[in-house]
């Protein structure tokens, strides 16, 4: 089966052959960009860019959408047909769905309706789940509560099975799941997909490797420096300005981040430690989880430059990660040296499954890979559409605090001071990417409208655990 991965791969490759993507690349003239997405929204138009070249051009955000998570901006030439835009959370860039308005609660007379031209249509129990406004939100809500339990899980994988085993299985069973929507790519972005796979193995090998010898929920607050990740490569890669005046949440969010992490790192409540020893409490698994937010938080600043390209591509795009992901594990398995030793026979599948002694990670193995990667982003995409990138953030942000929670319930886990504290300012500097500039308004002059300059800023043209 691993082999039929890479043969995966290997055809997704031939489809096209483009250039990487780069600022220059996207140096061309303004083009309507048809998409073939895999979902409801294969029937609404996608944006109209303008590749923006003059200096003199302003690009600014549009404000009638929230500004997502990893800040990704628009030429102000939109397409009409699509006057919603796009929504972006954790990676995920969706068309929203402009048959109903979900912006707000229903109150009044109002209450649980819906418009006129859907009030004539019979509608089953899970659409109208999925058109109230309390629906798509218990969905991404439930999506974080699945994400949490990786960490967990990873550990007690790692428990019974090689890293290497664990993960590799975990990735051949998703990129089993997503198959059928992996040729469904668009044939442009088959080369920066692949790339972008890269950059999500790398996240998931160093996440794996971390749980060896750090807690669950550490990784998982300490993953969460993706909100560090994205801006910075917004600056390197986009030249963007990402100036405090321009952007002050982006630098709240990442000295919220770094504080955070410095108390979980470094702070320890006991007082055993001297402070000449401070550093040596860093461990190799808690840099391999600042490699993890690294792996991840490319991965998610690439595919949101292709899903803004190209809307409603996630599940094809999701399909390429997890493919590249499944071979370059694969690989990995061949360099840990367990394969062809005593007893490895059992460590893959389906005959994980059959040894009593690797039951239960080879449960978790099917957990992760079936549930908590392919469900969970078909779960992510059906309900991002229906919410603001805002609120989408803020619902997402509470990933690390569930995996915090399954860690105690399920190993036991203690927790100290400098747990709940850096824990606390990690999850804010989440919640942080949630606002706008004009939330700092309170502050004064010193954000004021004068510094709001965009016009260095690169058109995301070609704008995932």
């Amino acid at each position: 089966m691993m082999v039929s991965t890479s043969i995966h791969v290997v055809v997704i490759g031939l489809l096209t052959r483009a250039e990487c993507f780069s600022p220059s690349a996207y140096s061309t003239a303004p083009q309507r960009i048809s998409s073939s997405p895999s979902n409801n929204n294969n029937r609404k138009a996608v944006i109209l860019h303008e590749i923006v070249t003059d200096a003199d051009t302003e690009t600014t955000q549009d404000e009638r959408i929230s500004d997502p998570a990893s800040v990704v901006f628009y030429d102000d030439l939109l397409d009409p047909d699509n006057p919603t835009g796009v929504v972006c959370a954790r990676g995920v860039c969706v068309l929203t769905d402009d048959d109903y308005d979900f912006s707000a609660p229903p109150s009044g007379s109002e209450a649980g309706s819906l418009d006129t031209a859907t009030e004539s249509k019979q509608e089953s129990i899970i659409d109208k789940f999925l058109h109230s406004w309390i629906g798509p939100r218990l969905m991404l809500a439930f999506a974080s509560i699945l994400y949490g339990t990786n960490f967990p899980l990873g550990a007690m994988m790692n428990e019974s099975l090689p890293p290497s085993a664990a993960t590799s299985a975990r990735m051949l069973l998703a990129s089993v799941a997503l198959s059928p929507f992996l040729f469904k790519l668009e044939k442009s972005l088959a080369p920066k997909a692949l790339l972008c796979g890269c950059f999500t193995a790398l996240g998931y090998i160093t996440q794996s490797l971390s749980l060896v010898d750090t807690s669950p929920a550490k990784v998982a607050f300490i993953g969460a420096a993706t909100v560090i990740v994205c801006p910075a490569l917004e600056v390197i890669v986009n030249k963007k300005n990402m100036s405090i005046t321009n952007q002050p949440q982006t630098w709240l969010a990442a000295t919220l981040c770094l504080v955070g992490v410095g108390i979980l790192e470094l702070y320890d409540p006991t007082g055993a430690t001297a402070l000449s020893d401070i550093f040596s409490q860093i461990g190799v698994g808690d840099g391999l989880a600042v490699l993890q937010a690294v792996g991840f938080g490319t991965s998610f600043f690439l595919t949101e430059r292709m899903m803004t390209q190209v809307p409603g591509q996630a599940l094809p795009i999701t399909a390429v990660q997890v493919s590249v992901s499944a071979f370059l594990c694969m690989i990995w398995s061949f360099l840990d040296g367990w394969i062809g030793t005593a007893g490895a026979e059992s460590y893959g599948i389906p005959a994980m499954f059959f040894e009593p002694s690797l039951q239960t990670a080879a449960w978790a193995v099917a957990w992760t890979g079936l549930i908590t990667t392919a469900l969970n982003r078909f779960i992510e995409t059906t309900a991002l559409g229906k919410m603001k990138s805002a609120e989408a953030s803020v619902i997402l942000a509470t990933e690390p605090l569930w995996a915090s929670l399954f860690a105690a319930l399920w190993l036991k886990e203690d927790f100290g001071a400098n747990d709940y504290i850096g824990g606390a300012l990690i999850v804010g500097a989440c919640l942080a990417t949630a606002l706008k500039k004009d939330d700092f308004k309170a502050f004064g002059d010193f954000f004021g409208d004068d510094n709001d300059d965009d016009t260095t800023s690169s058109v995301e043209g070609g704008s995932f655990e």
